[in-house]
């Protein structure tokens, strides 16, 4: 209850805006209501109280601990996680906290982590003070205010509609399936090493077998049990993939979901210091990924559920004061290009900036980058009066720039990058099993027919009408797993392979040409064609398999004419 003064404060706003007095709700406008309040409406034992716990910065302390641990937890209708930091950034404008040193922290800042925005200040050719802190809160929606409110600067609105609008098409729309389709090409997977091991072996050990089958020794009865371990390995590895792709797609899309009804729902707030009056959308890319961030703070369980959403937080948040970003961003996600070289010469000059993001334009590569120039000003500012003054010759060494450059066409890019979540291993490594895969689909019904033969087939009309060709007609839909086999001590043994052929009878048969034997006493008639099973796998033929039917040389000359 040492408190118990805000407590009655926080009242008297409530009370003040639904009796129509104030025309702010309490948490939007608590500056301007704590103003007036400490100035007309508390009491004598308040301001006691209030000049109480303002005489020690320990008790000072204490309360903004009260604020974040308790007064956010009782507070009905608002984001606890953001409101008590907007609310101390509030409070420390007005008397008296304005004097308290507790707050220092939070005069210019909200105390929280976000992407840097690369903003020149007019004529400026790049320079450190250009790289601007931005932040983002988020509180309840105000029925009577805007839906992103800037603070310590001016832009127009459309630039923020159009970071908004980003921000909501790649939490739940097409912004999201582009970030889906980079991830699943050439993500990272939330896998651990030894799984990763494991299934990298496996797609070693299908192309090992499929080409164990093309070039190898003669399998013999071996054929079916390698036919079947090739096929169930290759079936493990694919429905291991697609789990991973299905149940992380679709928990990245829940979660997005959530967190864009929430933003839908939500008032943002972004700062960024300097009094600036923005001139073009160049901040349109860091201002929608701090909104993004925005979200993760003030519901950081609902990214937990998806390990692309919660990977991308988390390294933001762990790294974002590293990490500077240009662009103008369209409503779509979209990344135009912008004047490009001073902000990568501010960068430069800033020993925090190690990473930057930039839209795809010819001038952002780590080449352009070893080539600028420090400015004039920025060696000034660096030379101290020891080095001036000293009669010694100074050399400085040129090293290369430690800065990394992330060049993107679209907001989802910029994701991935910040979430390190891109890895030129897994596109070789997804590379790979996808041309195995597209053998083993032309392979497929090869392999079926070497598991699951098909059916026998019979011998039907029509029969040849010529004396010097053998027709053997069946009545199949998978000529090419069969063939015929002529054996006969009066005519030539011959094999033919069983087609679909056309002409004035087509029909799906073995067409076998008539050669005698010279110098047999056999009958002509004398002779049996097997039908045979042939047992292949893409280009390779191996040897026959099980005679699946045998038919007289007169019952195939005669069939149909009798």
């Amino acid at each position: 209850m040492r408190f118990v003064w805000f407590w009655t404060f926080w009242h008297w706003s409530k009370e003040s805006f639904r009796a129509g007095h104030l025309l702010r709700s309490p948490l939007q406008g608590v500056g301007g209501h704590w103003d007036e309040w400490f100035q007309h409406e508390a009491s004598e034992q308040d301001l006691r109280a209030i000049e109480q716990t303002g005489r020690s910065e320990s008790t000072q302390r204490e309360f903004i601990a009260w604020l974040f641990r308790h007064w956010a937890d009782d507070c009905q209708g608002s984001p606890s996680r953001m409101a008590p930091r907007f609310v101390a950034a509030q409070l420390a404008q007005v008397p008296p906290f304005k004097k308290w040193r507790a707050f220092e922290k939070y005069r210019d800042s909200y105390g929280l982590a976000g992407v840097s925005a690369l903003v020149l200040s007019g004529e400026s050719a790049g320079g450190a003070e250009d790289v601007r802190r931005v932040e983002a809160v988020v509180l309840p929606a105000d029925s009577a205010g805007q839906k992103l409110i800037p603070e310590g600067f001016q832009a127009e609105a459309a630039e923020f509609a159009a970071a908004r609008s980003a921000a909501q098409g790649v939490l739940r729309g097409k912004g999201l399936l582009i970030l889906l389709g980079l991830w699943v090409f050439g993500g990272r997977r939330p896998y651990p090493r030894w799984f990763s091991t494991a299934l990298s072996a496996g797609w070693v050990a299908v192309a090992g077998l499929i080409l164990f089958l093309l070039m190898g020794p003669e399998p013999g009865s071996q054929l079916f049990l390698l036919s079947a371990v090739l096929l169930v390995l290759w079936c493990t590895l694919m429905l291991v993939a697609a789990a991973a792709v299905v149940t992380q797609s679709f928990r990245a899309w829940r979660t997005g979901a959530e967190l864009r009804a929430f933003l839908e729902q939500s008032q943002m707030r972004l700062r960024m210091n300097g009094g600036l009056t923005l001139k073009g959308g160049s901040a349109g890319l860091p201002f929608c990924l701090n909104l993004l961030l925005a979200l993760h703070h003030s519901r950081p369980e609902a990214a937990r559920r998806s390990w692309i959403w919660n990977r991308f937080f988390s390294e933001m948040h762990s790294e974002a004061e590293s990490w500077a970003a240009t662009g103008v961003i369209t409503a779509a996600g979209y990344v135009s290009p912008v004047v490009i070289e001073p902000k990568l010469r501010a960068c430069l000059q800033h020993n925090r900036i190690q990473h930057i993001l930039t839209p795809r334009q010819r001038e952002a590569t780590q080449r352009a980058l070893c080539a600028i120039k420090p400015s004039t000003g920025a060696i000034k500012k660096e030379s101290s009066p020891e080095l001036v003054s000293s009669p010694m010759q100074i050399g400085f060494a040129a090293e290369k720039p430690c800065l990394r450059i992330h060049r993107c066409r679209h907001l989802a890019q910029a994701i991935m990058a910040l979430g390190r979540l891109n890895d030129r291993r897994r596109i070789i490594a997804n590379v790979f099993p996808l041309i195995v895969s597209a053998i083993m689909v032309g392979g497929l019904p090869d392999l079926r027919s070497i598991l699951l033969p098909y059916p026998a087939p019979v011998a039907v009309e029509p029969a040849s009408a010529s004396p010097y060709f053998l027709w053997a007609s069946l009545d199949t839909k998978h000529p090419r797993y069969f063939s015929a086999v002529l054996e006969s001590r009066y005519w030539s043994n011959r094999r033919a392979e069983v087609q679909p052929r056309g002409g004035l009878t087509p029909s799906v048969r073995a067409e076998i040409r008539l050669h005698r034997v010279i110098g047999t006493e056999a009958s002509e008639e004398e002779g049996f064609v097997w039908i045979e099973r042939r047992r292949r796998f893409l280009t390779r033929e191996f040897l026959p398999g099980e005679r699946v039917g045998r038919y007289s040389i007169p019952y195939l000359t005669r069939i149909g004419h009798e």
